[in-house]
């Protein structure tokens, strides 16, 4: 059984304290936090914060990705090679923009 994460776009919100310490928080579509991200003492609690934020994104990218695989690996078993041909540039040029601004909020 696949579980469901809470729907995107999730976005990180610093609410106090300095760029390393206070309270960072993910906020999802609806009212509300989804998680508070603790500083352990590493100074990196900013960067994890916006790392989990950009999940719902990051998950997108890989999902549309795959099944693109999937359409790619058909293909290839057909010996199409116009639709392989045509699949691998939607790859390069669709998922390339989808995993920059997903590596971008990241």
């Amino acid at each position: 059984m696949q579980t469901q994460p809470t729907p995107g776009p999730w976005r990180y919100c610093k609410t106090n304290g300095s760029p390393t310490h206070g309270q960072h928080m993910i906020a999802g579509a609806k009212p509300g936090y989804l998680a508070e991200v603790l500083d352990c003492g590493s100074g990196d609690v900013g960067d994890n914060a916006r790392l989990i934020a950009s999940a719902p994104d990051l998950l997108e990218a890989l999902q549309w990705y795959e099944a693109k695989a999937v359409q790619m690996g058909r293909a290839a078993i057909d010996k199409d090679s116009k639709l392989l041909l045509e699949l691998m540039k939607e790859v390069a040029v669709e998922y390339g923009a989808q995993a920059r601004a997903a590596i971008a909020k990241a």
